[in-house]
């Protein structure tokens, strides 16, 4: 066919500010918030980590299986080719966040794209809490198959049946209440997860009690999540995050999950509390972040001397992500680079004895960011729509055939239904899209330089997601003259 016609993408955008009153104090003021964003934005561009805008493609989805609902966002960077196996990062978000939010807070998008993996942010439903916080200090959210864990463990299982995720580099890392439910996830499906990341987060069991003061004993947390482990115990690499300013998951926190940690592994190695992995650090290291804090850095090691634990103590750091973008709650843009620092642990630490694990039952999502397409309007010789979210659509402008009524879908036994009606392709137009908004397709007069013929039509309008997995058609009729 000819591609004489042209899709308009019009982005969602909001609103933008209204121009402030006239007058020099007004304008000076003006002037004032420009050269102190751009000098913020300079700022910020210089911290460990700054990365490029991620130019990947970022979906929001949500699962429904019967673990239960599952709402997420999913990042997949445009180097991804489905030939080749990418490491997953689940990241979770803290109390009173969005997924979205911690994205933007963490950059763990822009990382992604800049290193090729790929990264899920599920985020929790407030009906679950009040607070969205994960439910990390509740029994029904602490065990395998079951509440928090088992909606994120299916997410996780759903992405890496659904693109090339290499089972081995599979990892959690999360702030705050997501930090302690990246320990749960770990306890809960160790499995599923090389390595995990806790951002001022709590130990496995740890109680509500961890918010402002500390957890439970970290020997009985580590006895307790080496049970919780199972047939399935493994040491499990770990990397801490904590301020030591931090008031709201103190510093004694931070200290248990480590403990918690060191013998839930000394447990998984050979089945005894033996000391096989050691409670003191191996090493410790003092360093400077570019925009100014000090941290220290507490290695630990396994029972072959080989690295298993990092403790990153930020001096002067409050509730926050190291690291983080400025312009987000909880960041600490003058700390070292958490995310960086993360994925670094991480890929020093695959698991090759993890295996992808068997995909969900059957959800009313059929694929992982999906996008949907509205009802399709003729309008001034266009199909207009509009798409939520990235990927591609395809409208097929198909004709109805006379004299083809009898068909597998139309006949029953000896009686034919009402209005069953055969269509044949005669057009078909795909739009690729890098975000949601509004779509006009102009319909084609000419198909092969032959013009379409008269008659009755229909566009049947798909939405395709970045990985070719299609989603529901919407369709509209119309005649042609």
């Amino acid at each position: 066919m000819e591609e004489g016609n042209t899709a308009r993408i019009e982005a969602l955008r909001p609103a933008g500010p209204t121009p402030g009153p006239n007058g020099i104090v007004h304008r000076l003021r003006a002037w004032l918030g420009v050269a102190a964003a751009l000098l913020v934005a300079a700022v910020a561009a210089l911290l460990p980590g700054a990365a490029t805008a991620a130019t990947g493609t970022l979906t929001s989805a949500d699962y429904s299986g019967s673990e239960g609902a599952q709402h997420y966002e999913l990042y997949i960077p445009s180097t991804y080719q489905a030939g080749t196996p990418v490491p997953l990062v689940v990241a979770l978000h803290g109390c009173t966040q969005t997924a979205d939010q911690f994205r933007l807070l963490t950059r763990w998008d822009a990382l992604a794209e800049a290193k090729g993996f790929i990264v899920v942010f599920p985020q929790q439903d407030a009906s679950a809490n009040t607070f969205k916080c994960w439910n990390f200090f509740q029994d029904a959210s602490m065990h395998r198959s079951a509440g928090d864990p088992a909606r994120i463990a299916a997410v996780t299982s759903l992405i890496e049946n659904t693109y090339n995720v290499d089972p081995h580099q599979v990892y959690a890392a999360g702030l705050s209440a997501g930090g302690a439910m990246a320990s749960v996830m770990a306890a809960t499906y160790p499995d599923y997860f090389a390595a995990i990341g806790v951002g001022s987060g709590c130990e496995y069991a740890a109680t509500a009690a961890c918010a402002g003061y500390k957890s439970a004993d970290p020997a009985q947390a580590g006895r307790q999540a080496y049970t919780e482990m199972g047939p399935r115990a493994r040491p499990m690499p770990f990397i801490a995050f904590q301020g030591d300013a931090d008031t709201t998951v103190p510093p004694a926190n931070a200290d248990q999950l480590v403990q918690q940690w060191l013998l839930t592994d000394d447990l998984a190695d050979d089945g005894a509390a033996n000391g096989s992995v050691q409670s003191a650090p191996a090493k410790t290291t003092f360093g400077f972040a570019a925009a100014g804090e000090s941290y220290t850095v507490r290695t630990y090691a396994d029972n072959r001397k080989a690295e298993l634990g990092t403790y990153w103590l930020v001096s002067g750091m409050k509730h926050a992500w190291s690291g983080g973008d400025p312009s987000q709650l909880y960041s600490d843009p003058s700390g070292p680079d958490e995310t960086a620092a993360m994925y670094a642990f991480f890929l020093s630490h695959p698991a090759p004895s993890l295996t992808r694990p068997a995909p969900p039952a059957k959800s009313k999502t059929a694929a992982p960011g999906v996008p949907t397409v509205s009802k399709p309007k003729l309008s001034h010789g266009q199909i207009v729509f509009t798409i939520s979210g990235a990927g591609s659509v395809t409208l097929r402008l198909q004709q109805r055939v006379a004299g083809h009524l009898k068909n597998s879908r139309c006949v029953t036994g000896k009686r034919k239904r009402r209005g069953c009606t055969k269509y044949s392709t005669r057009a078909k137009i795909v739009r690729t899209v890098a975000t949601a908004g509004r779509i006009a397709i102009t319909l084609p007069k000419k198909v092969r330089g032959h013009r379409l013929p008269p008659g009755r039509y229909r566009a049947a309008v798909t939405p395709t997601d970045p990985a070719g997995h299609p989603g529901r058609s919407q369709t509209l009729g119309l005649a042609i003259r």
